[in-house]
């Protein structure tokens, strides 16, 4: 091959995603796809982690001993940043299902359970454990250039939308890990991807998607989606834009196998979930203001005809731009969930005419939405009112009968949801 031949424009390089059976097969699952995802740039891929141990250099020795230095084949890891235009399936599949399961809608919630990332193991359809993924140019067919990583998981969604940047389309930036070996084939380029024939393409197109452009949405600033809707003050500013990112260490453990494949990867430690929202200093601003000078669960929303993001937690910081002619501001939040999403009540009290939940250390917050079940006239959904509320008993918006019930509240999926992604 002609040294010239090595070198091809990146504007042709497609890339395309399923997911697997098992982790670490590259097999497509029974019910899933394979999908091109509309770049906006070309991937990233770094390979890292490749660690050389060095033992103590010998005494009466001047120079390094090879015999003393052996590389790891444990921890090899290899990182793959896609990055694209988010649109109505493009999102899910590009990296929102793998980072916390699918759901409807797809959500970050309080009890979440990292599946089984174990060599070998089933891929639950909802979970998207792991992804194989493919990296092939244009009519490369004898060249044998495209590239295939699996038992890939991801690590990180970043997701950017805003009326300043792109066009004001959003773009997700999806970082997946792999400890598998690189592989070369030749399916994209002759479009074998699957098992489909030469010029019957094996995959979904999503490029000709059409994002939601972000003059399409309304903001809602400083509620969150535990609170009642419609609820005053709407704290309803005007947004520029907002981002999110939601992210995990994912860590390969062990090997096996001539190609010193993973037996593992670990979600070690939890979830970094954090966001901001740049929107205009008007009249509104005082309705954001108490919630970043106490302890109340806020966020935000932003929603429009089929897309809805939304993310619960607390304010982190906030900055003053007053170097734009609309007086910008930039809140940003720290994502969080609640310690406890159930709990079984014994008693209930009277609350002033509504009813008093006695439970010790609930863990909620004022404004989130809970379901009450027992079998008694409590049985319902409610929001958590503030009228009796200590860290031992809460107050619902029923009318209390006289006498005490038991039962049991669960979190509402709403309340439950620490990022919801939806587009």
């Amino acid at each position: 091959m002609a040294i010239a031949t090595n070198f091809r424009p990146t504007q042709d390089l497609k890339v395309i995603i399923g997911t697997e059976a098992t982790v670490g097969s590259g097999t497509l699952h029974g019910s899933g796809a394979w999908y091109q995802l509309p770049m906006i740039a070309p991937p990233t891929i770094n390979e890292n982690q490749v660690a050389l141990d060095m033992g103590s250099q010998q005494t009466g020795t001047y120079t390094p001993n090879h015999n003393q230095m052996k590389q790891r084949v444990d921890n090899p890891i290899w990182e793959i940043q896609l990055q694209f235009l988010c649109g109505a399936n493009s999102w899910g599949q590009g990296g929102v299902y793998s980072l916390f399961n699918q759901g409807s809608p797809p959500s970050l919630d309080s009890d979440y359970t990292p599946p089984d990332l174990t060599h070998g193991a089933t891929n639950v359809w909802g979970e998207y454990a792991s992804q194989a993924i493919y990296i092939g140019g244009a009519g490369h067919r004898t060249d044998y250039r495209d590239q295939r990583f699996f038992g890939c998981v991801c690590k990180s969604v970043e997701l950017s939308h805003s009326i300043d940047s792109n066009g004001g389309f959003p773009v997700i930036t999806a970082t997946f890990v792999t400890g598998y070996k690189l592989d070369h084939v030749d399916s994209v380029s002759d479009e074998t991807l699957g098992g489909g024939s030469a010029g019957s393409p094996a995959w979904t197109d999503l490029s000709g998607e059409i994002p939601v452009h972000f003059t399409a949405l309304t903001s809602l600033v400083g509620k969150y989606l535990g609170e009642t809707a419609g609820a005053s003050p709407l704290c309803d500013v005007r947004a520029f834009g907002y981002n999110l990112s939601a992210s995990r260490d994912i860590q390969r453990i062990g090997y096996s196998g001539a190609d010193y494949d993973p037996m593992s990867y670990e979600m070690a430690g939890g979830f970094t979930v954090t966001g901001d929202v740049t929107f205009k200093k008007d009249s509104n601003f005082d309705n954001i203001r108490p919630y970043y000078i106490n302890d109340a669960m806020c966020g935000f929303k932003f929603a429009g005809t089929g897309y809805a993001v939304a993310l619960n937690g607390k304010v982190s910081d906030v900055s003053n731009d007053t170097g734009s002619p609309e007086l910008r501001n930039t809140v940003s939040f720290q994502g969080a969930g609640n310690p406890k999403t159930s709990g079984a009540f014994l008693t209930t009290a009277d609350a002033g005419g509504d009813t008093r939940i006695n439970f010790a250390g609930h863990g909620l917050s004022v404004g989130q939405r809970v379901t009450i079940s027992g079998g008694t006239d409590v049985d319902g959904d409610y929001y958590v009112e503030s009228t009796y509320f200590t860290a031992d008993y809460f107050s619902i918006d029923n009318t209390w009968s006289g006498a005490s019930a038991s039962g049991t509240w669960t979190l509402h999926a709403d309340s439950k949801a620490i990022v919801s992604i939806d587009l």
